[in-house]
Protein backbone atom coordinates (compact mmCIF):
# COMPACT_ATOMS: atom_id res chain seq x y z
CA UNK A 1 0.00 0.00 0.00
CA UNK A 2 2.88 2.37 0.79
CA UNK A 3 4.55 1.60 -2.57
CA UNK A 4 1.25 2.07 -4.38
CA UNK A 5 0.66 5.40 -2.63
CA UNK A 6 4.17 6.55 -3.66
CA UNK A 7 3.57 5.58 -7.31
CA UNK A 8 0.22 7.37 -7.36
CA UNK A 9 1.78 10.57 -5.93
CA UNK A 10 4.85 10.58 -8.21
CA UNK A 11 3.16 9.45 -11.43
CA UNK A 12 -0.01 11.53 -11.52
CA UNK A 13 -0.95 10.45 -15.06
CA UNK A 14 -0.88 6.78 -14.05
CA UNK A 15 -2.87 7.72 -10.94
CA UNK A 16 -5.59 9.11 -13.21
CA UNK A 17 -6.00 5.72 -14.93
CA UNK A 18 -6.07 3.79 -11.66
CA UNK A 19 -8.47 6.32 -10.16
CA UNK A 20 -10.68 5.79 -13.19
CA UNK A 21 -10.68 2.03 -12.60
CA UNK A 22 -11.50 2.55 -8.91
CA UNK A 23 -14.32 5.01 -9.70
CA UNK A 24 -15.74 2.68 -12.37
CA UNK A 25 -15.72 -0.25 -9.91
CA UNK A 26 -17.50 1.89 -7.30
CA UNK A 27 -20.09 2.63 -9.97
CA UNK A 28 -20.54 -1.07 -10.73
CA UNK A 29 -20.96 -1.87 -7.02
CA UNK A 30 -23.57 0.86 -6.63
CA UNK A 31 -25.45 -0.43 -9.66
CA UNK A 32 -25.53 -3.92 -8.13
CA UNK A 33 -26.70 -2.55 -4.78
CA UNK A 34 -29.38 -0.45 -6.45
CA UNK A 35 -30.84 -3.31 -8.46
CA UNK A 36 -30.93 -5.55 -5.38
CA UNK A 37 -33.36 -3.07 -3.81
CA UNK A 38 -35.79 -3.84 -6.63
CA UNK A 39 -35.38 -7.60 -6.20
CA UNK A 40 -38.20 -8.27 -3.74
CA UNK A 41 -40.26 -11.06 -5.25
CA UNK A 42 -39.99 -9.69 -8.79
CA UNK A 43 -36.70 -11.29 -9.79
CA UNK A 44 -37.77 -14.65 -8.35
CA UNK A 45 -41.04 -14.61 -10.32
CA UNK A 46 -39.24 -13.68 -13.54
CA UNK A 47 -36.77 -16.52 -12.97
CA UNK A 48 -39.58 -19.00 -12.44
CA UNK A 49 -41.66 -17.90 -15.45
CA UNK A 50 -39.09 -17.02 -18.08
CA UNK A 51 -36.37 -19.64 -17.76
CA UNK A 52 -38.30 -22.82 -18.57
CA UNK A 53 -36.71 -23.20 -22.02
CA UNK A 54 -33.17 -22.79 -23.31
CA UNK A 55 -34.09 -19.73 -25.37
CA UNK A 56 -35.88 -18.08 -22.44
CA UNK A 57 -33.02 -18.84 -20.05
CA UNK A 58 -30.44 -17.39 -22.42
CA UNK A 59 -32.61 -14.35 -23.15
CA UNK A 60 -33.16 -13.75 -19.43
CA UNK A 61 -29.41 -13.88 -18.79
CA UNK A 62 -28.66 -11.50 -21.65
CA UNK A 63 -31.42 -8.97 -20.87
CA UNK A 64 -30.86 -8.92 -17.09
CA UNK A 65 -27.12 -8.39 -17.60
CA UNK A 66 -27.81 -5.71 -20.22
CA UNK A 67 -30.04 -3.83 -17.75
CA UNK A 68 -27.93 -4.30 -14.61
CA UNK A 69 -24.59 -4.07 -16.44
CA UNK A 70 -23.15 -6.73 -14.15
CA UNK A 71 -22.67 -10.29 -15.33
CA UNK A 72 -21.05 -10.93 -11.94
CA UNK A 73 -24.28 -10.04 -10.12
CA UNK A 74 -26.36 -12.18 -12.49
CA UNK A 75 -23.90 -15.09 -12.09
CA UNK A 76 -23.95 -14.86 -8.28
CA UNK A 77 -27.77 -14.70 -8.20
CA UNK A 78 -28.08 -17.62 -10.64
CA UNK A 79 -25.66 -19.79 -8.67
CA UNK A 80 -27.54 -18.96 -5.46
CA UNK A 81 -30.95 -19.75 -6.98
CA UNK A 82 -29.63 -23.01 -8.40
CA UNK A 83 -28.18 -23.94 -4.99
CA UNK A 84 -31.61 -23.29 -3.47
CA UNK A 85 -33.16 -25.73 -5.95
CA UNK A 86 -35.34 -23.02 -7.55
CA UNK A 87 -33.98 -23.52 -11.07
CA UNK A 88 -32.42 -26.51 -12.80
CA UNK A 89 -28.81 -26.79 -13.90
CA UNK A 90 -29.88 -26.59 -17.57
CA UNK A 91 -31.73 -23.33 -16.82
CA UNK A 92 -28.73 -22.01 -14.90
CA UNK A 93 -26.40 -22.79 -17.81
CA UNK A 94 -28.71 -20.92 -20.19
CA UNK A 95 -28.73 -17.87 -17.92
CA UNK A 96 -24.94 -17.88 -17.58
CA UNK A 97 -24.50 -18.21 -21.36
CA UNK A 98 -26.89 -15.29 -21.87
CA UNK A 99 -25.12 -13.21 -19.20
CA UNK A 100 -21.87 -13.53 -21.13
CA UNK A 101 -23.61 -12.16 -24.21
CA UNK A 102 -25.38 -9.39 -22.27
CA UNK A 103 -22.06 -8.36 -20.77
CA UNK A 104 -20.77 -7.41 -24.22
CA UNK A 105 -23.13 -4.42 -24.18
CA UNK A 106 -20.61 -2.73 -21.90
CA UNK A 107 -18.14 -2.65 -24.81
CA UNK A 108 -20.60 -0.71 -26.99
CA UNK A 109 -21.46 1.64 -24.11
CA UNK A 110 -17.79 2.31 -23.34
CA UNK A 111 -17.03 2.96 -27.03
CA UNK A 112 -19.92 5.45 -27.11
CA UNK A 113 -18.76 7.12 -23.90
CA UNK A 114 -15.14 7.47 -25.02
CA UNK A 115 -16.27 9.32 -28.15
CA UNK A 116 -18.26 11.94 -26.22
CA UNK A 117 -17.77 14.35 -23.34
CA UNK A 118 -19.48 12.50 -20.50
CA UNK A 119 -18.04 14.02 -17.33
CA UNK A 120 -20.60 16.83 -17.49
CA UNK A 121 -23.40 14.26 -17.43
CA UNK A 122 -21.79 12.18 -14.66
CA UNK A 123 -21.85 14.90 -11.98
CA UNK A 124 -25.63 15.63 -12.15
CA UNK A 125 -26.37 11.89 -12.00
CA UNK A 126 -24.22 11.48 -8.88
CA UNK A 127 -25.78 14.52 -7.17
CA UNK A 128 -29.35 13.41 -7.94
CA UNK A 129 -28.45 9.87 -6.89
CA UNK A 130 -27.14 11.04 -3.51
CA UNK A 131 -30.32 13.05 -2.88
CA UNK A 132 -32.45 10.00 -3.67
CA UNK A 133 -30.24 7.71 -1.61
CA UNK A 134 -30.86 9.73 1.56
CA UNK A 135 -34.63 9.29 1.30
CA UNK A 136 -36.36 6.91 3.74
CA UNK A 137 -38.11 4.77 1.13
CA UNK A 138 -36.02 1.72 0.13
CA UNK A 139 -37.05 2.03 -3.52
CA UNK A 140 -35.80 5.62 -3.63
CA UNK A 141 -32.57 4.43 -2.02
CA UNK A 142 -32.25 1.75 -4.68
CA UNK A 143 -32.91 4.25 -7.47
CA UNK A 144 -30.36 6.59 -5.88
CA UNK A 145 -27.73 3.83 -5.90
CA UNK A 146 -28.44 3.18 -9.59
CA UNK A 147 -28.03 6.89 -10.44
CA UNK A 148 -24.81 7.05 -8.40
CA UNK A 149 -23.60 3.88 -10.11
CA UNK A 150 -24.26 5.21 -13.62
CA UNK A 151 -22.65 8.54 -12.72
CA UNK A 152 -19.50 6.93 -11.35
CA UNK A 153 -19.46 4.54 -14.33
CA UNK A 154 -19.41 7.50 -16.72
CA UNK A 155 -16.85 9.35 -14.61
CA UNK A 156 -14.58 6.31 -14.36
CA UNK A 157 -14.53 5.79 -18.14
CA UNK A 158 -13.73 9.51 -18.60
CA UNK A 159 -10.82 9.30 -16.14
CA UNK A 160 -9.41 6.20 -17.84
CA UNK A 161 -9.68 7.78 -21.30
CA UNK A 162 -7.97 11.03 -20.20
CA UNK A 163 -5.34 9.07 -18.29
CA UNK A 164 -4.29 7.11 -21.36
CA UNK A 165 -4.13 10.28 -23.43
CA UNK A 166 -1.64 11.78 -20.95
CA UNK A 167 0.32 8.68 -19.97
CA UNK A 168 2.33 8.18 -23.15
CA UNK A 169 5.27 10.08 -21.73
CA UNK A 170 5.86 7.71 -18.81
CA UNK A 171 4.21 4.49 -19.99
CA UNK A 172 4.38 3.53 -23.63
CA UNK A 173 2.55 0.21 -24.04
CA UNK A 174 3.38 0.23 -27.73
CA UNK A 175 6.77 -1.30 -26.92
CA UNK A 176 4.91 -4.43 -25.73
CA UNK A 177 3.05 -4.82 -29.03
CA UNK A 178 4.33 -8.13 -30.34
CA UNK A 179 3.54 -9.12 -33.87
CA UNK A 180 1.88 -12.39 -34.83
CA UNK A 181 0.47 -15.18 -32.68
CA UNK A 182 2.90 -14.49 -29.83
CA UNK A 183 1.43 -11.03 -29.28
CA UNK A 184 -2.11 -12.40 -29.45
CA UNK A 185 -1.36 -14.96 -26.72
CA UNK A 186 0.38 -12.40 -24.52
CA UNK A 187 -2.48 -9.91 -24.68
CA UNK A 188 -5.14 -12.60 -24.26
CA UNK A 189 -3.33 -13.67 -21.09
CA UNK A 190 -3.02 -10.01 -20.01
CA UNK A 191 -6.76 -9.45 -20.49
CA UNK A 192 -7.54 -12.59 -18.47
CA UNK A 193 -5.11 -11.60 -15.70
CA UNK A 194 -6.44 -8.04 -15.37
CA UNK A 195 -10.06 -9.22 -15.31
CA UNK A 196 -9.26 -11.91 -12.75
CA UNK A 197 -7.54 -9.40 -10.46
CA UNK A 198 -10.04 -6.56 -10.87
CA UNK A 199 -13.00 -8.99 -11.05
CA UNK A 200 -14.71 -6.76 -13.58
CA UNK A 201 -14.52 -7.43 -17.30
CA UNK A 202 -16.18 -4.03 -17.85
CA UNK A 203 -13.28 -2.21 -16.17
CA UNK A 204 -10.79 -4.19 -18.24
CA UNK A 205 -12.70 -3.42 -21.44
CA UNK A 206 -12.59 0.29 -20.53
CA UNK A 207 -8.80 0.02 -20.19
CA UNK A 208 -8.49 -1.82 -23.51
CA UNK A 209 -10.69 0.62 -25.46
CA UNK A 210 -8.90 3.64 -23.97
CA UNK A 211 -5.46 2.15 -24.70
CA UNK A 212 -6.56 1.42 -28.27
CA UNK A 213 -7.88 4.97 -28.74
CA UNK A 214 -4.58 6.46 -27.57
CA UNK A 215 -2.70 4.05 -29.88
CA UNK A 216 -0.97 2.41 -26.93
CA UNK A 217 -1.85 -1.07 -28.24
CA UNK A 218 -2.57 -2.41 -31.71
CA UNK A 219 -6.02 -3.42 -32.96
CA UNK A 220 -5.25 -7.16 -32.98
CA UNK A 221 -3.80 -7.04 -29.49
CA UNK A 222 -6.90 -5.19 -28.29
CA UNK A 223 -9.04 -7.98 -29.73
CA UNK A 224 -6.89 -10.60 -28.03
CA UNK A 225 -7.11 -8.78 -24.68
CA UNK A 226 -10.89 -8.53 -25.10
CA UNK A 227 -11.03 -12.28 -25.68
CA UNK A 228 -8.98 -12.74 -22.51
CA UNK A 229 -11.57 -10.86 -20.43
CA UNK A 230 -14.05 -13.70 -20.97
CA UNK A 231 -11.53 -16.14 -19.49
CA UNK A 232 -10.71 -13.91 -16.53
CA UNK A 233 -14.42 -13.32 -15.95
CA UNK A 234 -14.91 -16.86 -14.62
CA UNK A 235 -13.08 -15.90 -11.40
CA UNK A 236 -16.12 -14.16 -9.86
CA UNK A 237 -18.40 -17.12 -10.57
CA UNK A 238 -15.83 -19.55 -9.17
CA UNK A 239 -15.48 -17.49 -5.99
CA UNK A 240 -19.27 -17.28 -5.65
CA UNK A 241 -19.54 -21.07 -5.98
CA UNK A 242 -17.14 -21.78 -3.10
CA UNK A 243 -19.84 -21.30 -0.48
CA UNK A 244 -22.59 -23.12 -2.41
CA UNK A 245 -23.63 -26.73 -2.73
CA UNK A 246 -22.51 -29.09 -5.48
CA UNK A 247 -25.04 -27.73 -8.02
CA UNK A 248 -23.59 -24.23 -7.70
CA UNK A 249 -20.12 -25.61 -8.28
CA UNK A 250 -21.32 -27.43 -11.41
CA UNK A 251 -22.71 -24.19 -12.82
CA UNK A 252 -19.46 -22.32 -12.15
CA UNK A 253 -17.59 -25.13 -13.95
CA UNK A 254 -20.05 -24.92 -16.89
CA UNK A 255 -19.20 -21.21 -17.13
CA UNK A 256 -15.51 -22.15 -17.29
CA UNK A 257 -16.20 -24.65 -20.09
CA UNK A 258 -18.10 -21.98 -22.06
CA UNK A 259 -15.49 -19.24 -21.73
CA UNK A 260 -12.34 -21.34 -22.06
CA UNK A 261 -13.69 -23.33 -25.01
CA UNK A 262 -14.70 -20.29 -27.07
CA UNK A 263 -11.37 -18.61 -26.25
CA UNK A 264 -9.47 -21.65 -27.56
CA UNK A 265 -11.65 -21.86 -30.68
CA UNK A 266 -11.22 -18.16 -31.52
CA UNK A 267 -7.47 -18.26 -30.86
CA UNK A 268 -7.14 -21.28 -33.17
CA UNK A 269 -8.75 -19.39 -36.06
CA UNK A 270 -7.86 -15.84 -34.99
CA UNK A 271 -6.85 -14.37 -38.40
CA UNK A 272 -10.03 -15.74 -40.01
CA UNK A 273 -12.15 -14.50 -37.10
CA UNK A 274 -10.72 -10.99 -37.55
CA UNK A 275 -11.69 -11.15 -41.23
CA UNK A 276 -15.21 -12.22 -40.21
CA UNK A 277 -15.42 -9.18 -37.91
CA UNK A 278 -14.30 -6.93 -40.78
CA UNK A 279 -16.91 -8.49 -43.08
CA UNK A 280 -19.77 -8.05 -40.60
CA UNK A 281 -18.56 -4.51 -39.81
CA UNK A 282 -18.83 -3.58 -43.47
CA UNK A 283 -22.34 -5.11 -43.64
CA UNK A 284 -23.29 -2.98 -40.62
CA UNK A 285 -21.75 0.11 -42.27
CA UNK A 286 -19.09 0.39 -39.58
CA UNK A 287 -16.01 2.12 -40.96
CA UNK A 288 -12.95 -0.15 -41.22
CA UNK A 289 -11.00 2.63 -39.47
CA UNK A 290 -13.35 2.60 -36.47
CA UNK A 291 -11.27 0.14 -34.48
CA UNK A 292 -13.08 0.65 -31.17
CA UNK A 293 -16.50 -0.19 -32.63
CA UNK A 294 -15.01 -3.24 -34.34
CA UNK A 295 -13.56 -4.33 -30.99
CA UNK A 296 -17.05 -4.10 -29.44
CA UNK A 297 -18.42 -6.08 -32.41
CA UNK A 298 -15.70 -8.72 -31.90
CA UNK A 299 -16.68 -9.00 -28.19
CA UNK A 300 -20.35 -9.57 -29.06
CA UNK A 301 -19.66 -11.85 -32.01
CA UNK A 302 -17.52 -14.48 -30.27
CA UNK A 303 -19.99 -14.71 -27.36
CA UNK A 304 -22.93 -15.05 -29.75
CA UNK A 305 -21.15 -17.80 -31.68
CA UNK A 306 -20.34 -19.56 -28.40
CA UNK A 307 -24.04 -19.60 -27.49
CA UNK A 308 -24.96 -20.99 -30.92
CA UNK A 309 -22.31 -23.72 -30.59
CA UNK A 310 -22.86 -24.79 -26.97
CA UNK A 311 -26.58 -24.27 -26.25
CA UNK A 312 -27.71 -27.40 -28.17
CA UNK A 313 -25.34 -29.42 -25.97
CA UNK A 314 -26.63 -28.12 -22.63
CA UNK A 315 -28.05 -31.49 -21.58
CA UNK A 316 -24.80 -33.24 -22.50
CA UNK A 317 -22.83 -30.68 -20.49
CA UNK A 318 -25.13 -31.36 -17.53
CA UNK A 319 -24.63 -35.14 -17.86
CA UNK A 320 -20.87 -34.64 -18.03
CA UNK A 321 -20.88 -32.39 -14.96
CA UNK A 322 -23.10 -34.80 -13.02
CA UNK A 323 -20.68 -37.60 -13.84
CA UNK A 324 -17.46 -35.74 -13.09
CA UNK A 325 -18.43 -33.46 -10.19
CA UNK A 326 -19.88 -35.24 -7.22
CA UNK A 327 -20.48 -34.11 -3.67
CA UNK A 328 -17.83 -35.37 -1.24
CA UNK A 329 -19.16 -38.27 0.78
CA UNK A 330 -19.27 -37.09 4.35
CA UNK A 331 -21.05 -39.75 6.36
CA UNK A 332 -20.32 -38.00 9.60
CA UNK A 333 -22.37 -34.87 9.05
CA UNK A 334 -25.19 -33.69 6.82
CA UNK A 335 -25.18 -30.18 5.37
CA UNK A 336 -27.90 -27.73 4.32
CA UNK A 337 -28.72 -28.22 0.65
CA UNK A 338 -30.61 -25.01 -0.13
CA UNK A 339 -29.53 -22.27 2.27
CA UNK A 340 -27.23 -19.83 0.47
CA UNK A 341 -26.11 -16.62 2.19
CA UNK A 342 -26.49 -14.74 -1.12
CA UNK A 343 -30.26 -15.32 -0.96
CA UNK A 344 -30.77 -13.53 2.37
CA UNK A 345 -31.76 -10.20 0.77
CA UNK A 346 -34.21 -11.88 -1.63
CA UNK A 347 -37.00 -12.61 0.83
CA UNK A 348 -39.35 -14.61 -1.42
CA UNK A 349 -36.54 -16.82 -2.66
CA UNK A 350 -35.10 -17.15 0.86
CA UNK A 351 -38.48 -18.37 2.11
CA UNK A 352 -38.69 -20.88 -0.75
CA UNK A 353 -35.19 -22.10 0.19
CA UNK A 354 -36.26 -22.42 3.84
CA UNK A 355 -39.27 -24.50 2.76
CA UNK A 356 -37.04 -26.83 0.78
CA UNK A 357 -34.54 -27.11 3.64
CA UNK A 358 -37.40 -27.84 6.05
CA UNK A 359 -38.41 -30.70 3.77
CA UNK A 360 -34.79 -31.87 3.76
CA UNK A 361 -34.92 -31.90 7.57
CA UNK A 362 -38.20 -33.85 7.44
CA UNK A 363 -36.63 -36.43 5.10
CA UNK A 364 -33.81 -36.99 7.58
CA UNK A 365 -36.28 -37.20 10.48
CA UNK A 366 -38.56 -39.65 8.67
CA UNK A 367 -35.61 -41.85 7.69
CA UNK A 368 -34.51 -42.06 11.33
CA UNK A 369 -38.07 -42.88 12.43
CA UNK A 370 -38.42 -45.57 9.76
CA UNK A 371 -35.29 -47.40 10.87
CA UNK A 372 -36.01 -46.92 14.56
CA UNK A 373 -39.37 -48.73 14.18
CA UNK A 374 -37.77 -51.52 12.15
CA UNK A 375 -39.17 -50.66 8.70
CA UNK A 376 -37.59 -49.61 5.42
CA UNK A 377 -38.07 -46.87 2.83
CA UNK A 378 -39.53 -49.49 0.52
CA UNK A 379 -42.18 -50.35 3.13
CA UNK A 380 -43.25 -46.71 3.39
CA UNK A 381 -43.26 -46.10 -0.35
CA UNK A 382 -44.94 -49.42 -1.21
CA UNK A 383 -48.57 -50.46 -1.32
CA UNK A 384 -48.42 -53.55 0.88
CA UNK A 385 -50.41 -53.16 4.10
CA UNK A 386 -48.41 -52.71 7.28
CA UNK A 387 -50.18 -55.72 8.80
CA UNK A 388 -48.63 -57.85 6.05
CA UNK A 389 -45.24 -56.22 6.55
CA UNK A 390 -45.36 -56.79 10.31
CA UNK A 391 -46.44 -60.44 9.87
CA UNK A 392 -43.30 -61.03 7.84
CA UNK A 393 -41.48 -60.46 11.15
CA UNK A 394 -38.82 -58.48 9.34
CA UNK A 395 -36.87 -56.05 11.51
CA UNK A 396 -34.77 -54.12 9.00
CA UNK A 397 -31.89 -52.92 11.14
CA UNK A 398 -29.91 -54.16 14.09
CA UNK A 399 -28.77 -50.98 15.81
CA UNK A 400 -29.59 -47.31 15.32
CA UNK A 401 -27.32 -44.82 17.10
CA UNK A 402 -29.86 -42.06 17.67
CA UNK A 403 -27.45 -39.76 19.51
CA UNK A 404 -25.08 -39.81 16.54
CA UNK A 405 -27.87 -39.44 13.97
CA UNK A 406 -29.48 -36.55 15.83
CA UNK A 407 -26.23 -34.59 15.99
CA UNK A 408 -25.15 -35.33 12.41
CA UNK A 409 -28.48 -35.33 10.53
CA UNK A 410 -30.94 -33.28 12.57
CA UNK A 411 -29.22 -30.76 14.83
CA UNK A 412 -26.91 -29.44 12.09
CA UNK A 413 -29.89 -28.66 9.80
CA UNK A 414 -32.04 -27.31 12.63
CA UNK A 415 -29.30 -24.84 13.61
CA UNK A 416 -28.71 -23.84 9.97
CA UNK A 417 -32.44 -23.15 9.46
CA UNK A 418 -32.64 -21.03 12.62
CA UNK A 419 -29.49 -19.08 11.71
CA UNK A 420 -30.52 -18.47 8.08
CA UNK A 421 -34.12 -17.51 8.89
CA UNK A 422 -32.98 -15.08 11.60
CA UNK A 423 -30.70 -13.33 9.09
CA UNK A 424 -33.47 -13.18 6.48
CA UNK A 425 -35.85 -11.53 8.96
CA UNK A 426 -33.45 -8.59 9.25
CA UNK A 427 -34.35 -7.66 5.66
CA UNK A 428 -38.10 -8.36 5.85
CA UNK A 429 -40.62 -5.72 6.91
CA UNK A 430 -43.68 -7.57 5.60
CA UNK A 431 -45.76 -9.13 8.40
CA UNK A 432 -47.00 -12.07 6.31
CA UNK A 433 -43.46 -13.00 5.25
CA UNK A 434 -42.15 -12.67 8.80
CA UNK A 435 -44.94 -14.92 10.01
CA UNK A 436 -44.09 -17.53 7.36
CA UNK A 437 -40.41 -17.49 8.40
CA UNK A 438 -41.38 -17.86 12.06
CA UNK A 439 -43.67 -20.79 11.20
CA UNK A 440 -40.83 -22.54 9.33
CA UNK A 441 -38.61 -22.11 12.39
CA UNK A 442 -41.40 -23.72 14.40
CA UNK A 443 -41.61 -26.62 11.90
CA UNK A 444 -37.88 -27.23 12.32
CA UNK A 445 -38.32 -27.26 16.09
CA UNK A 446 -41.16 -29.82 15.84
CA UNK A 447 -39.00 -32.12 13.71
CA UNK A 448 -36.10 -31.77 16.12
CA UNK A 449 -38.34 -32.66 19.08
CA UNK A 450 -39.74 -35.68 17.22
CA UNK A 451 -36.20 -36.97 16.71
CA UNK A 452 -35.37 -36.52 20.40
CA UNK A 453 -38.48 -38.45 21.51
CA UNK A 454 -37.43 -41.42 19.40
CA UNK A 455 -34.62 -42.20 21.82
CA UNK A 456 -37.13 -42.72 24.64
CA UNK A 457 -39.07 -45.45 22.81
CA UNK A 458 -36.16 -46.98 20.87
CA UNK A 459 -35.11 -49.66 23.38
CA UNK A 460 -38.58 -50.98 24.21
CA UNK A 461 -39.78 -50.73 20.59
CA UNK A 462 -37.29 -53.29 19.31
CA UNK A 463 -37.29 -55.45 22.45
CA UNK A 464 -41.06 -55.86 22.82
CA UNK A 465 -42.01 -55.79 19.11
CA UNK A 466 -39.88 -58.93 18.73
CA UNK A 467 -41.18 -60.47 21.95
CA UNK A 468 -42.53 -64.05 22.01
CA UNK A 469 -45.54 -62.72 23.92
CA UNK A 470 -48.04 -61.94 21.11
CA UNK A 471 -50.15 -59.61 23.26
CA UNK A 472 -47.13 -57.53 24.24
CA UNK A 473 -45.75 -57.53 20.70
CA UNK A 474 -49.10 -56.50 19.20
CA UNK A 475 -49.15 -53.30 21.27
CA UNK A 476 -45.78 -52.24 19.84
CA UNK A 477 -46.75 -53.35 16.34
CA UNK A 478 -49.73 -51.01 16.67
CA UNK A 479 -47.35 -48.10 17.40
CA UNK A 480 -45.17 -49.09 14.43
CA UNK A 481 -48.18 -49.32 12.12
CA UNK A 482 -49.51 -45.91 13.20
CA UNK A 483 -46.18 -44.19 12.56
CA UNK A 484 -45.75 -46.07 9.28
CA UNK A 485 -49.21 -45.05 8.07
CA UNK A 486 -48.50 -41.41 8.93
CA UNK A 487 -45.21 -41.40 7.01
CA UNK A 488 -46.87 -43.11 4.04
CA UNK A 489 -49.61 -40.44 4.00
CA UNK A 490 -46.96 -37.74 3.92
CA UNK A 491 -45.21 -39.48 1.00
CA UNK A 492 -48.51 -39.48 -0.87
CA UNK A 493 -48.94 -35.82 0.01
CA UNK A 494 -45.67 -35.00 -1.77
CA UNK A 495 -46.82 -36.66 -5.01
CA UNK A 496 -50.21 -34.96 -5.49
CA UNK A 497 -51.14 -31.50 -6.74
CA UNK A 498 -51.78 -28.56 -4.43
CA UNK A 499 -55.56 -29.02 -4.36
CA UNK A 500 -55.37 -32.63 -3.19
CA UNK A 501 -52.46 -31.85 -0.88
CA UNK A 502 -54.60 -29.22 0.81
CA UNK A 503 -57.31 -31.81 1.55
CA UNK A 504 -54.77 -34.32 2.92
CA UNK A 505 -53.28 -31.66 5.20
CA UNK A 506 -56.76 -30.84 6.47
CA UNK A 507 -57.30 -34.53 7.30
CA UNK A 508 -54.29 -34.35 9.61
CA UNK A 509 -56.48 -32.26 11.93
CA UNK A 510 -58.62 -35.36 12.51
CA UNK A 511 -55.47 -37.39 13.14
CA UNK A 512 -54.41 -34.95 15.86
CA UNK A 513 -57.79 -35.32 17.58
CA UNK A 514 -57.46 -39.12 17.43
CA UNK A 515 -53.97 -38.93 18.94
CA UNK A 516 -55.41 -37.21 22.00
CA UNK A 517 -57.77 -40.14 22.52
CA UNK A 518 -54.99 -42.74 22.30
CA UNK A 519 -54.08 -42.54 26.00
CA UNK A 520 -57.60 -43.36 27.17
CA UNK A 521 -57.98 -46.29 24.76
CA UNK A 522 -54.55 -47.63 25.61
CA UNK A 523 -55.23 -47.47 29.35
CA UNK A 524 -58.40 -49.58 28.96
CA UNK A 525 -56.59 -52.18 26.84
CA UNK A 526 -53.63 -52.38 29.21
CA UNK A 527 -55.90 -52.77 32.25
CA UNK A 528 -57.66 -55.63 30.49
CA UNK A 529 -54.39 -57.37 29.52
CA UNK A 530 -52.93 -57.02 33.04
CA UNK A 531 -56.13 -58.30 34.69
CA UNK A 532 -56.04 -61.39 32.45
CA UNK A 533 -52.36 -61.96 33.23
CA UNK A 534 -51.31 -61.62 29.61
CA UNK A 535 -48.72 -58.93 30.40
CA UNK A 536 -47.02 -57.81 33.60
CA UNK A 537 -47.73 -54.50 35.31
CA UNK A 538 -44.22 -53.28 34.43
CA UNK A 539 -44.80 -54.14 30.78
CA UNK A 540 -48.16 -52.37 30.89
CA UNK A 541 -46.57 -49.19 32.23
CA UNK A 542 -43.92 -49.36 29.48
CA UNK A 543 -46.64 -49.67 26.85
CA UNK A 544 -48.52 -46.65 28.23
CA UNK A 545 -45.39 -44.51 28.35
CA UNK A 546 -44.19 -45.54 24.89
CA UNK A 547 -47.67 -45.06 23.39
CA UNK A 548 -47.74 -41.52 24.76
CA UNK A 549 -44.29 -40.72 23.34
CA UNK A 550 -45.16 -42.38 20.03
CA UNK A 551 -48.26 -40.18 19.83
CA UNK A 552 -46.13 -37.16 20.68
CA UNK A 553 -43.74 -38.00 17.83
CA UNK A 554 -46.69 -38.25 15.43
CA UNK A 555 -48.08 -34.97 16.77
CA UNK A 556 -44.74 -33.17 16.19
CA UNK A 557 -44.47 -34.57 12.65
CA UNK A 558 -48.03 -33.50 11.77
CA UNK A 559 -47.48 -30.00 13.16
CA UNK A 560 -44.32 -29.63 11.04
CA UNK A 561 -45.91 -30.98 7.87
CA UNK A 562 -48.94 -28.72 8.23
CA UNK A 563 -46.61 -25.72 8.32
CA UNK A 564 -44.41 -26.83 5.42
CA UNK A 565 -47.29 -27.71 3.10
CA UNK A 566 -49.81 -25.05 4.09
CA UNK A 567 -49.13 -22.04 1.87
CA UNK A 568 -50.70 -18.64 2.40
CA UNK A 569 -52.98 -19.05 -0.62
CA UNK A 570 -54.36 -22.30 0.80
CA UNK A 571 -55.20 -20.62 4.09
CA UNK A 572 -57.41 -18.16 2.21
CA UNK A 573 -59.55 -20.98 0.77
Amino acid sequence: MVILAYILVVFSQLATILAGVAILLIGMMNLSTGFKAFGGGFLEKILAKFTDTKLKSTSFGAISTLIMQSSSLVSVITISFLSAGLITLVQGIGIIFGANLGNTASSWIIVGLTSTKISTLAVPLIVIGVLLYFQQDSLFKGLGSIFIGIGFFFLGVDYIKNGFENVKEILNLARFNFEGFKGILIFAALGALLTGVIQSSTATIALIISALLSEQISYENALAATLGTSVGGVVTALLASLGTNIEGKKLAFANCIFNFAIAIIVLAVFPYFVRLVDLIASLLHISQDNLTLKTALFHTLFNLIAIIIFTPYSEKIVRYLNKKIKAPKDKNKDKPLYLDENLIKYSDTAIAALEKESMHLYENTSTIIIYTIGLSRGDIGGTKSFDEIIKAKKWVNKNVDLDYLYKSKIKVLFEAIIDFSTKVQLYVDDEAKNNRIFQLKLAAKHLSEASKNLKIIQGNMKKYANSNNPDLASQYHFMRINLGELLRSIEELRKVDEEKAYLIVKNFEKAKIMLKEVDNESLKQIENLISKGKISTAEGISILNDTAFSAQIAQEIIEAIEIIFTKDEWEKK
